[in-house]
């Protein structure tokens, strides 16, 4: 695989450990290549020779990506819940009932990024929640509360 302008060697040890850390989040092998922007054949024949897979920017961005959110949901869900994350149909913004995973893989970079904000705000206290539990929230009743007690 030559070395291209632009692009940058990823040492196998670190693409073996990225694989390792998506099928722990119930990735397949074609879903991480579909993720990382590679082709399945490229991504197997790294793993067959190892040498060196050489990616581009946008190529390291969906990896970054990628391990960010594992990271975060192996942080935030059980093992056993982190791993089917991927799959079940999520009714939060920016899923709208999709799967994460199906949202990822058709809308690439941007729905990474998304995903990453969306978990990332999870990781620091920042939940977001639907517009009917918002809605559902506001017409509870609220008990008074005098502050000069």
């Amino acid at each position: 695989m030559a070395h291209t302008a632009g692009s940058s060697a990823l040492p196998i040890a670190t693409l073996s450990l990225v694989l390792e850390l998506l099928t722990a989040v119930g990735l397949t092998q074609p879903q991480q290549a579909q993720l990382l922007g590679l082709e399945r054949h490229t991504l197997r024949r790294a793993l067959q020779a190892p040498l060196p897979l050489n990616l581009s920017p946008e190529q390291l961005t969906r990896l970054r990506l990628s391990v960010e959110i594992a990271t975060a949901l192996r942080t935030l869900y059980a093992d056993h819940s982190a791993g089917g994350w991927f799959g079940r149909p999520n009714g939060r913004a920016p899923f709208e009932g999709q799967t994460p995973l199906a949202y990822v893989l058709d809308g690439g970079t941007p729905a990474l990024l998304d995903t990453h904000r969306l978990l990332l705000s999870d990781l620091t206290g920042q939940f977001s929640a639907s517009a009917e539990a918002r809605a559902l929230a506001a017409s509870l009743p609220q008990p008074e509360i005098d502050l000069d007690e």
